[in-house]
């Protein structure tokens, strides 16, 4: 216990450091070592709930870390405001993004544009007319959600996933923290090419023969070239392949297609690449413009060995600590289960590209989310997963690599295939989730980028479901989350347990000193806080609770001549964010992937709350992420310290609050 607290000790003076210049009185270690309290926790006012707050307030309270933004619903007990502010929040978190790291240009704009009330019928049916379905009879509404942020290739993503399947979008948020806990996942494009592979027909096997000689020929490929870009400024030809059966001639040809996802525009140019094929072998004969070589929308080998779309792989570097801290698990329960499932199980049931958990799944609800066709699941959903151990893989968190190995993982998919530009991306909702991801339209600068860049956001997705389903199946949690969070609650739960008579979480001690600390004006930052309405109408302000509409901003108090806790890990409210983020520390921030708790002296805490002494209190002026330095021990921490001395907290299957 003394070295933990001498190791914690070590932590908080050097945060404290780094948070102000100010002299800080550190924390000494007791000479007894004290227990930390097991069953009390933060008094409750009975007459107040959190939905006598008004939305700044709450915004407040989830800028700060005090409610968490994933238990809105329950904690409100108001569904449609739990919507509205969560919106509210993730503006706020995109707006607030450094500017090298920034996705959307205008959040609340995108997060607007998302119908949450009072659905234009009216301009969605225009909008559809002649373009996307045909005999329309309604529309089916459909739930989005929002995972991240995805920290992938050192930007932040908040990635909106549409879905109805329980569980999926909290399991796949635990696994982008895990990613961002262990600095962040990079990602690959290799190849990016559209395939349309139309079958024709000549009048004997020689000729067959000849057309392929010559399709295939390098001297020829500047003739068919010039006829196939001939039809677009952004279809580029990159390859012509043929293959035959008999009299049968399939030409698999292969185009870059800008952003968009390329199937009208490689038509148009293998429609004209046939006309100059006809000049040369006059008995050709066209009998489909798809031959089922592409191939589109059906299983198939050569997509997965030849690709089709983009095709992008994404890796992380997982530590022991990480593993444990954040997913309960270790490197060598990963390394197996993944050999025995992912690949062998996939061998043994003749599988073609399902070498993975659950690609499918994340693709699908992005699919849906961002305005892709959702029948070309069938090959973007092709995945390899892999993990490999490594015995290298620094951690400051845990130097003497107590918590053992951790693992390489990665996500191979070879195809791909994603727009930003045509097709139901065109639609309102869809085109706002794009924007979300900064990913709408076509790229300017760089034809083709938005599209490429969607392709590696869907790999990272992927890649963070992947670790977090594997995770949990090594540990047994698989059916208890479903069973949470993929059922219809028989009685509302709410997630601060005491509940008021509307329904609503009472408003506990802790809470009640957020508010004061908010009332007096003790943050004074330049973070500001967004509260412009996020419906999309003025008549979302007839709720029965407050709404005031005005910025705020304040400085962050942190802690430094004492340590916050006084609780066992997964019990208190309140944590000290201390956490690597991709080389960067964030104060407080909103992405911090967990929540670590200390032991205190009990003559310091109020039940499971820590009460702050005047004296050993301090400002800290919340600085942009791009401008705080790590956080590092400023002493070499105990030889005797464990990876368990200090812990992360997740009320798994539902995001941490971060």
């Amino acid at each position: 216990m003394t070295s933990a607290v001498t190791r914690v000790s070590a932590l908080v003076a050097s945060w404290s450091r780094r948070a102000g210049n100010t002299p800080i009185r550190t924390f000494s270690a007791p000479a007894t070592p004290v227990e930390a309290p097991q069953t009390a926790s933060p008094s409750v006012d009975s007459s107040k709930s959190l939905a006598d707050l008004t939305d700044n307030q709450l915004l407040y309270l989830l800028n700060h870390n005090t409610i968490s933004p994933h238990k809105l619903e329950t904690d409100l007990g108001d569904t449609s405001r739990a919507v509205s502010l969560r919106r509210l929040y993730t503006a706020n978190q995109l707006a607030q993004a450094p500017d090298n790291a920034k996705t959307s240009t205008d959040p609340l704009k995108a997060i607007n544009a998302i119908p949450m009330n009072n659905f234009d019928y009216q301009h969605f049916y225009k909008s559809i007319l002649n373009t996307n379905c045909e005999a329309v009879i309604g529309y089916v509404p459909l739930p989005v959600g929002i995972v991240g942020p995805l920290l992938l290739d050192n930007k932040e993503y908040r990635v909106p996933m549409a879905t109805t399947e329980g569980a999926l979008i909290a399991s796949t948020n635990r696994g982008c923290a895990a990613i961002r806990k262990a600095g962040g996942a990079t990602s690959v494009v290799h190849n990016d090419g559209m395939t349309r592979a139309p079958l024709v027909r000549v009048n004997s096997l020689k000729e067959a023969a000849e057309l392929k000689a010559w399709a295939e020929s390098p001297a020829n490929f500047p003739a068919i070239s010039q006829a196939f870009n001939s039809t677009s400024r952004f279809g580029k030809l990159k390859s012509v392949t043929v293959a035959t059966a008999g009299r049968n001639v399939y030409i698999r040809f292969k185009a870059q297609t800008g952003d968009a996802m390329g199937m009208n525009m490689i038509t148009k140019g293998t429609n004209e690449a046939l006309l100059l094929l006809k000049k040369f072998f006059p008995t050709m004969r066209v009998m489909a413009l798809s031959g089922n070589l592409c191939t589109d929308k059906k299983p198939s080998a050569i997509n997965w060995v030849d690709g089709r779309g983009k095709s992008v792989s994404a890796e992380v570097r997982l530590s022991g600590y990480v593993l444990k801290s954040v997913l309960k698990t270790n490197a060598e329960a990963m390394v197996q289960l993944n050999m025995s499932k992912n690949l062998v199980g996939s061998a043994l049931a003749g599988s073609v590209g399902g070498f993975n958990a659950h690609a499918s799944n994340v693709v699908t609800a992005l699919f849906l989310a961002t305005g892709q066709d959702g029948a070309q699941n069938v090959e973007s959903a092709t995945c390899l997963t892999l993990m490999e151990l490594e015995h290298n893989i620094p951690d400051v968190h845990d130097p003497k690599n107590t918590c053992g190995p951790g693992i390489v993982m990665s996500v191979t998919m070879p195809s791909v295939e994603v727009g930003t530009v045509g097709g139901g991306t065109s639609l309102p909702a869809q085109a706002a989730c794009l924007e979300l991801l900064g990913l709408k339209g076509s790229n300017a600068e760089r034809p083709g980028a938005n599209a490429e860049t969607l392709a590696r956001v869907v790999a990272g997705s992927v890649l963070a479901g992947e670790l977090s389903l594997m995770s949990a199946l090594t540990t047994n949690d698989l059916l208890n989350s479903h069973l949470k969070l993929n059922r219809k609650p028989s009685a509302p739960s709410h997630g601060h347990g005491n509940t008021h008579h509307n329904g609503a979480a009472l408003i506990t001690s802790t809470i009640e000193a957020r508010l004061a600390e908010m009332k007096s004006g003790g943050s004074k930052s330049s973070t500001k806080t967004t509260t412009k309405s996020t419906s999309n109408t003025a008549a979302s302000s007839s709720h029965s609770h407050h709404h005031h509409h005005h910025t705020h901003g304040g400085n962050i108090i942190t802690p430094s001549g004492t340590i916050p806790g006084g609780a066992p890990a997964g019990s208190h409210p309140h944590p000290l964010h201390l956490t690597s983020h991709g080389g960067t520390s964030h104060l407080f921030s909103p992405t911090s992937p967990g929540r670590r708790y200390f032991a205190a002296p009990t003559s310091q805490t109020h039940g499971n709350r820590f009460v702050p002494q005047s004296s050993g209190w301090t400002h800290a002026i919340h600085k942009p992420a791009a401008t705080v330095a790590p956080i590092v021990p400023s002493t070499p921490l105990s030889s005797n310290a464990t990876c368990t001395d200090v812990d992360f907290d997740f009320d798994f299957p539902s995001l941490p609050v971060p």
